[in-house]
């Protein structure tokens, strides 16, 4: 049997997960952000709201390497 790998940084993904733990607790980050975003700014579409959260400097390696693949889908 083989273990799937994460889609970001090859280490085991988390069952019914792409991601490893660290990529997806990022994830699940970036999804909480959005809605907050949403709340505070109005509507913004998911990729324009990636695009803006890749530009912050502020912005972690774990979370951009999640934008980078959230992007390309």
């Amino acid at each position: 049997m083989t273990t799937k790998k994460c889609a970001a940084c090859q280490r085991s993904a988390l069952k019914d997960s792409e991601y490893c733990l660290n990529h997806k607790q990022a994830f699940d980050r970036v999804t909480n952000h959005y809605r907050v975003w949403i709340d505070a700014c109005g509507n913004i579409s998911w990729q324009n709201f990636l695009h803006k959260l890749s530009t912050i400097q502020e912005t972690g390696s774990w979370v951009k390497e999640v934008i980078a693949l959230e992007l390309k889908k």
